[in-house]
């Protein structure tokens, strides 16, 4: 009994005398503090109780060997360590104070490539913006980076059978230098051979057009990958699988076998909604994912809500390049009766559309015939309108953008010469932005501009002219409420527009966020106008189909109808 009571003594003695531990390495660039803590032996009793002081002082012998080791992949081969232990009051210290010394240098750095990629200049171009260097210090992880740059390149460029015949790096530290050896036998580079198609809906000779090799061009993984991606985004398919036959090879030359699942031929589409500007909405839709074995495609849809009902229909045929180049026939009839507008519009038009990196061109010509009512009095007018839009997209992620940008810019006009009923030139530039502060905080602007050059400016339909006011124009006002007014009061639309927003956003946590924003614009005629201005508050729900809003805004002009207006909205940041 007498000999439990003094063990259980002499622990609780050892627990009441026990302290933490707290480690500090000095001298060194944040990115050696980390390699050496984390070869550190001790570094595993950081910030812990030291219960057991024998190997606290077992483990910090080990510090001196292991900051060495450390430090040897950032070419320090003969640092000065100076190491410290020592208790103060309950708490264990240990300091590590670092003198890396001279790095060590490369004095022979031997690279050569053997092989059929010794005429390929793409492997010079690598070696040249390698930051490995004759006479430079030392970095074994730069010595790895081209290892495996070296690697990568080769099978990226074809030579499959590539290998490191000699990889090595001699250190002499009598001399304090060190010797590079880097020897690539490439081998014979392989080349696509025929190309062929799993059974689908589609001709070969159509399918061929999405990829950017052909029979004879060099097997590069880029071009398989980009060929299957391609494949992919046309929504033909609902599996696609490019991949190199090398059991079938004959001599250097690999057939490439494109394994396809086509998705169902018909879709369709359905949807009930409600939007401020719209009040409630339905939508019906139907979309032929091919017609023929060429690719062309067909899509209706029926949009209807309490103010807007629009019937639309596009046959699209792929051009030569059906990843970048598409022509389109379009046929759409719309009835649109809102407190500010009340028009009836019918158009059938031609686009071609193309795509060169991030910026989309397109070229449509439409006509148009377009019953439009103001105070009573109902005009008809038809144009023939030819029409240029470019507009670009940069975003990582369109649903849950954190930095990022869009741009757009139209212009459009008719001639009375040529099946219209006035001469007009329109042009129209929005653009939006988005910029992470931080991980909780977005600024976002938005910025909207058009002006008309037109004589005759009664001639021209409600589609043709602008206003301002509702969900994405300026909050606080209803939907295109804003812009000149005829004799009787009514909105009648301007020659011009501008309006700008800036808001504010605050991710609360996970999907929901709040926002506070202000708004601002107008359309007129003239040069002088007078901007009508709402601010207000949001609620934000960041669903998996994009950001849904809840605004509450009120407008702030003399003379406005100053009650509270309820926006909402579902759609994509940009």
């Amino acid at each position: 009994m007498t000999l439990i009571l003094l063990l259980f003594l002499s622990s609780t003695s050892l627990q009441l005398l026990a302290g933490n531990l707290t480690i500090t390495v000095e001298g060194v660039n944040t990115e050696q503090e980390l390699n050496i803590r984390s070869v550190l032996s001790i570094e595993q009793l950081s910030n812990q109780e030291v219960t057991n002081p024998s190997r606290l002082r077992y483990l910090h012998s080990l510090a001196d060997s292991e900051i060495r080791t450390a430090l040897q992949p950032f070419g320090f081969y003969r640092p000065q360590i100076t190491t410290e232990l020592r208790k103060s009051d309950q708490d264990w210290r240990a300091r590590y104070t670092v003198s890396p010394g001279k790095p060590l240098l490369i004095s022979e750095l031997d690279i050569q490539i053997s092989g059929a990629a010794s005429d390929d200049e793409t492997f010079q171009q690598l070696l040249t913006k390698s930051s490995l260097r004759q006479g430079q210090p030392l970095i074994h992880s730069q010595y790895e980076q081209l290892k495996k740059q070296l690697r990568s390149l080769a099978v990226e460029r074809g030579y499959y059978q590539a290998e490191m015949t000699r990889h090595r790096v001699d250190v002499n530290l009598s001399e304090y230098t060190a010797t590079v050896m880097l020897y690539l036998d490439s081998g014979p580079r392989f080349n696509i051979g025929e190309i062929t198609f799993a059974p689908n809906p589609f001709a070969d000779d159509y399918l061929r057009l999405y990829a950017t090799f052909a029979t004879g061009d060099p097997a590069q993984n880029s071009r398989l990958i980009e060929l299957q991606s391609a494949l992919i985004d046309t929504d033909y398919f609902r599996r696609v699988e490019v991949r190199p036959l090398w059991n079938q090879m004959s001599d250097t030359e690999v057939p490439v076998y494109v394994d396809l699942d086509a998705n169902k031929r018909t879709k369709y589409h359905a949807g009930l909604g409600y939007g401020t500007d719209t009040g409630a909405r339905a939508k019906l839709g139907m979309t032929k994912r091919w017609v023929n074995r060429q690719g062309h495609q067909f899509h209706t849809q029926l949009l209807t809500s309490e103010i807007i009902t629009n019937l639309s229909a596009e046959y699209s045929i792929p051009g030569q390049n059906p990843r970048q180049d598409r022509y389109s026939l379009l046929f759409s009839l719309l009835d649109e009766n809102s407190d500010s507008v009340e028009t009836r519009n019918y158009s059938v038009g031609i686009t071609r559309q193309q795509q060169y990196g991030s910026l989309q061109q397109v070229i449509a010509l439409n006509y148009q015939q377009e019953e439009s009512t103001f105070s009573g009095e109902t005009d008809t007018s038809h144009f023939l309108i030819p029409q240029i839009n470019y507009s670009t997209i940069s975003t990582k992620d369109r649903l849950h953008v954190k930095n990022g940008y869009r741009l757009s810019l139209q212009l459009r006009g008719s001639s009375k010469t040529l099946l219209s009923t006035e001469d007009f030139i329109q042009t129209r530039l929005n653009a939006k932005g988005i910029y992470s502060i931080n991980n909780k905080f977005r600024l976002l602007g938005r910025a909207e501009a058009g002006t008309t050059w037109v004589d005759n400016f009664d001639a021209l339909p409600a589609s043709l002219r602008f206003f301002a006011g509702g969900d994405n124009s300026v909050r606080g006002y209803d939907y295109k409420s804003l812009g000149p007014r005829n004799d009787s009061g009514d909105v009648v639309g301007g020659r011009n527009l501008f309006v700008g927003s800036i808001e504010l956003d605050y991710r609360l946590k996970e999907n929901w966020g709040v926002a506070a924003f202000i708004d601002s614009g107008n359309a007129f005629d003239d040069t002088e106008f007078s901007l009508h201005t709402g601010i207000g508050i949001g609620l934000r729900w960041f669903s998996p189909v994009g950001p849904v809003r809840f605004d509450l805004a009120v407008p702030q002009n003399d003379g406005d109808n100053s009650s509270l207006h309820l926006h909402f909205n579902l759609g994509a940041d940009l």
